[in-house]
């Protein structure tokens, strides 16, 4: 193997390196987790908004014993409103939460073939065959 310039001069700077790739992939996965938190908490809020409207229909219905056709249509559409905001808001997070997780393993791969490759390189880590 032909010797060939490494950026890395010292262990010092190796690390470095590795320690700013690591702070980048912190922030990454703190993105991450706050995307999926804006994917779940929507979706439960509006869903537990919408069983609390529907059990209030229900109940309002069984003290009455009889409906009004137009009050329950306009109780249950609201709560069914409170669901559909709730995907909507999900679906806002959802976007940012894949893009984020798609970027976190590209850079964490990035990171891992950057070091075996240094590592290679400084003959810590002798080259395996490949298996065919």
């Amino acid at each position: 193997m032909e010797n060939q310039s490494s950026p890395y001069t010292t262990p010092e700077a190796m690390a470095m390196d590795v320690s700013s790739i690591a702070r980048s992939q912190r922030f990454f996965g703190i993105a991450t987790l706050l995307c999926a938190l804006g994917v779940v908490i929507p979706l439960m809020i509006g869903m537990t908004i919408t069983a609390i409207r529907i059990i209030g229909t229900f109940r309002m219905l069984s003290h009455t014993g009889t409906a009004d056709p137009a009050q329950l249509a306009h109780e249950i559409s609201m709560a069914l409103l409170a669901t559909f905001w709730g995907i909507v808001i999900a679906m806002i997070f959802l976007i940012p939460f894949v893009v984020f997780l798609i970027l976190y393993r590209k850079r964490k791969k990035a990171l891992l073939d950057k070091v075996l490759l240094e590592l290679v390189r400084n003959g810590s880590i002798a080259e395996q065959p490949q298996r065919q």
